[in-house]
């Protein structure tokens, strides 16, 4: 019987585990140290997106995209925007070339323009109904105009027509029944007297407000908003009152006229105004 080879019987030629073990450790930490760096990455990366994604989302702008998505982009209204965010009232300068005193009992207030952007519907600004310049029409200085801080694609205007702090107020003055809404150029030089002159970029809207105050001398609701849509990026809008309704005046016995330097009429304007617009993201 052959005898096996000596190498099979010498301690000295067997294989040592542990030269496999020493040469796989450094392999082993290399592989490890990348593992832990890919780990760290990953986590960095998702947690920046997270952040971002999160505050995105708690931005006016997230909450009108998801709004947007949610309700699958349905008509926005006065009483439900939907994804258009509101001009801050802070960023508007609201200026008017008539405003008036009323002479209604317990308050005989100057009614200035920027009562129309202070969030109170309780206050209003007011003109003489007609005034001076009523009977040039087009060429009239019945306006109130309203100017942002920078540009916005506005899309709805939500209007508290009359002055509805209390039944005195909406039957002693008397609502706007219609009026044109238009956007101006600021580059264009303002004229010295009459309305602000339109943009051509952009289509006028005529605006129809309801009284509600009816011929049984009933009130409904007077400090409803009432919206005008608009379609258009601009900076600055004006409104131009355009008419007071007969009916208007038939069903307000008590009218209160205003003197000014010899001129006596009634007061009409409106109390309060929201601007809405369209974010960039969505438009």
């Amino acid at each position: 019987m052959a005898e096996p080879p000596e190498s099979a019987h010498d301690p000295e030629s067997a294989h040592d585990p542990t030269e496999s073990t020493s040469a796989q450790a450094p392999a082993i930490g290399r592989r490890a140290r990348r593992d832990k760096i890919r780990d760290w990455t990953i986590a960095t990366v998702t947690g920046v997106v997270t952040s971002i994604a999160l505050s995105f989302y708690l931005s006016a702008t997230g909450q009108a995209a998801w709004t947007a998505v949610r309700d699958g982009f349905a008509k926005p209204s006065c009483a439900n925007p939907q994804w258009l965010l509101q001009v801050p009232d802070s960023e508007i300068f609201a200026h008017a070339y008539y405003e008036q005193m009323d002479v209604v009992d317990n308050f005989k207030l100057f009614h200035v323009a920027g009562n129309t952007v202070d969030g109170d519907i309780n206050t209003s600004w007011l003109q003489f109904w007609p005034s001076y310049s009523t009977a040039q029409g087009k060429a009239s200085s019945d306006y109130i105009e309203w100017s942002f801080a920078h540009s916005y694609d506005v899309r709805l205007i939500c209007v508290v027509d009359g002055w509805p702090e209390d039944s005195n107020t909406y039957t002693q003055t008397l609502p706007i029944s219609r009026a044109i809404i238009y956007s101006t150029d600021p580059s264009l030089i303002p004229p010295p007297t009459g309305s602000p002159r339109r943009s051509g970029t952009c289509a006028a809207r005529q605006a129809n407000f309801t009284d509600y105050l009816h011929a049984d001398r009933t009130i409904s609701f007077a400090d409803q908003w009432q919206p005008v849509s608009f379609h258009c990026v601009t900076s600055d809008l004006v409104l131009r009152i355009e008419s007071v309704s007969k009916a208007s005046i038939a069903n307000r016995p008590n009218l209160q006229k205003t003197t000014y330097q010899g001129y006596t009429e009634p007061v009409t304007g409106l109390s309060e105004v929201r601007i809405y617009y369209c974010p960039a993201l969505l438009c």
